[in-house]
């Protein structure tokens, strides 16, 4: 059964019988958890258990654990700083600071790596802007683009070398927003800045293997559309001029940036190029109304994503 292009937000701790059939009949690629799926340790491992065995081997299971303020696991795990107390730390050391970086990103990996959950949606490589939203804030190492770069690589590092898959984000760079992309569709129409600093550090990481696109509507790369639905800023900037040749996910289909019918977000933003879609707010209803929209994953792409996996969990080996 072909896989679809999807990864779902479920209810709550445990599958219901309708989020079961989903998973059996619909086949997405994964699941994304949240604080609402996640109690103690034993329970999260037995959910993702049966997700996996719903879906199959490749199932991707995802959740945003960044530290910080952006932290899916409860209290009853260790605790992480933002990547904001790396970013300072690199202006007294920045041997240091990668340091640090690489060895709790490597130890949030372990966490994850032991819970059965095989991608991280970290880390942020967007620039902190004064001036901007505080959605990014804290979660953003740094204003430097340098420094973003070379810890973002640290933190990609610890990840991996912990068998977790890095998915950067927010590309092509969400950092200038002056608005929540989770509460309407930012505008940032400031072409010289973003090429001259805030695609840095995408560029820097282009090779990894996963990123996330911003909801954001560049207007000097794209007068008329989003960065997620539009097919000049995937291939002219983010597969051009960035040179980011991996796969590509939506950030989550819910946030208000968005408008109009689910099946018609997917579909447009499968159409401009998008590999993956994340729906993320479980609720099946809507949760199915991206599924129509979301079309199917070729067999390339599934085997993309198999040989990511076989590769991380061979590399000690």
């Amino acid at each position: 059964m072909r896989h679809s292009a999807i990864i779902i937000g479920i209810k709550g701790k445990q599958l219901n019988k309708y989020e079961i059939q989903f998973l059996k009949e619909c086949k997405p690629l994964g699941v994304i958890l949240f604080s609402r799926n996640i109690d103690y340790k034993e329970q999260t491992v037995n959910l993702i258990k049966k997700i996996k065995y719903l879906i199959g081997r490749d199932a991707m299971i995802l959740i945003d654990q960044e530290g910080g303020r952006v932290s899916r696991l409860s209290s009853k795990w260790k605790t992480f700083p933002p990547a904001k107390y790396f970013g300072d730390l690199s202006n007294n050391s920045m041997e240091k600071a990668k340091k640090e970086t690489f060895y709790n990103y490597k130890n949030i990996g372990k966490i994850l790596n032991d819970l059965g959950i095989n991608f991280n949606c970290a880390p942020v490589l967007d620039l902190s802007i004064k001036s901007a939203n505080k959605i990014i804030g804290d979660r953003a190492f740094s204003s430097s683009a340098d420094i973003v770069s070379k810890l973002a690589l640290e933190a990609c590092k610890g990840l991996l070398e912990s068998n977790i898959l890095p998915i950067i984000k927010h590309i092509p760079g969400h950092g200038r927003a002056k608005a929540d992309s989770h509460l309407e569709l930012p505008e940032i129409n400031t072409k010289e800045k973003l090429l001259e600093k805030d695609f840095l550090p995408f560029i820097k990481l282009s090779h990894m293997p996963l990123a996330m696109i911003a909801h954001i509507k560049y207007t000097s790369l794209d007068k008329n559309l989003c960065a997620t639905y539009s097919r000049v800023i995937i291939d002219r900037y983010i597969r051009g001029k960035i040179g980011f040749n991996g796969i590509l996910l939506s950030d989550d289909l819910c946030m208000k940036a968005l408008k109009g019918p689910y099946s018609n977000r997917a579909k447009k933003a499968r159409n401009a190029g998008c590999d993956i879609l994340l729906h993320c707010d479980g609720n099946l209803s809507n949760t199915y109304n991206s599924y129509l929209g979301a079309g199917f994953v070729s067999k390339s792409l599934l085997r993309k994503i198999h040989l990511l996996k076989k590769s991380i969990s061979n590399k000690k080996n």
